[in-house]
């Protein structure tokens, strides 16, 4: 059996459960990133001793530059991501998307895509050159990002269990150990649109069958490996994260199955409907 990620998305604390120095964490954390919700690595480094706010005061500076984002964009063109086949006749029959929710899929695809995206990145260079501190800040001066209100994550208990069968498939494409694979948070948010689930696992799986969404996930981990973001340091830190902590960190972005997969596979399906779907033949 491959390893699986040491904490549970599903059970890790809240978001919104957060109180104190760590709900002061998630907030900076958003506007600095400039994201509407804490994805699972966050969460899960706040039940680790005091491992969020060592990692945060090393990765702020480097998500205040405009180079993370300007290196996931590069990762994302080298890659080449394939484009998913249309809807099939019958598929296109059995859709009961409305244009409104595939513009909230839309929403919450690109969200967790620059979530995870930024975090591989980073997080990537801060474990590869050893805890660097940005020799010189240049400031984002990009234009905020205004979200709209996503939809409500549900907690595994206010899905169906018909649904989170649909979770459950869907997560285990390409997972270290399949449909026993902890529950990324991306697919718990999507369970608002069963349809959704069950095409993308269709056509994922397919990718998947094929060794393209394998190939992919390789050539992903090698780009971020020779040609990741480089920070120029003015110093190093040193590391007194416990041995979990940095166990949970490396494995999260260093193994393919990880958030890796997650960008890659979030990413074609944000292509996917961008390129594909057309709102005037799925009216629900």
């Amino acid at each position: 059996m491959n390893s699986d990620i040491s904490y549970d998305p599903v059970s890790v604390i809240d978001e919104k459960e957060a109180i104190g120095e760590t709900a002061k964490i998630f907030k900076d954390i958003r506007e600095t990133m400039n994201i509407p919700l804490i994805t699972s690595i966050w969460r899960g480094l706040a039940e680790i001793d005091d491992s969020l706010e060592k990692i945060w005061t090393i990765a702020k500076p480097i998500y205040e530059t405009e180079n993370p984002g300007k290196k996931l964009k590069e990762i994302i063109e080298e890659i080449k991501l394939p484009l998913l086949p249309k809807f099939t006749d019958d598929e296109l029959s059995k859709c009961r998307l409305t244009p409104k929710d595939w513009e909230e899929i839309l929403i919450i695809l690109k969200a967790y895509n620059r979530s995870n995206g930024l975090n591989m990145v980073v997080l990537h260079s801060i474990i590869k050159q050893n805890f660097p501190s940005c020799l010189k800040i240049q400031k984002n001066n990009k234009k905020k990002i205004i979200w709209p209100v996503l939809q409500k994550l549900q907690k595994k208990e206010e899905i169906k269990p018909n649904i989170w069968q649909l979770v459950c498939n869907v997560n285990s494409i390409c997972a270290p150990n399949g449909k026993n694979s902890h529950v990324a948070t991306l697919w718990r948010h999507l369970a608002h649109w069963p349809f959704f689930l069950e095409i993308m696992y269709i056509k994922l799986s397919k990718l998947s069958d094929e060794r393209v969404l394998q190939s992919l996930l390789s050539k992903t981990q090698k780009y971020l490996q020779d040609r990741g973001l480089l920070i120029e340091a003015e110093f190093y830190f040193k590391n007194d994260l416990s041995s979990k902590a940095y166990s949970v960190i490396k494995s999260y972005v260093y193994e393919k199955d990880k958030v890796i997969r997650m960008v890659v596979i979030g990413f074609i399906m944000q292509k996917w409907i961008e390129k594909q779907i057309d709102f005037s033949k799925v009216q629900g």
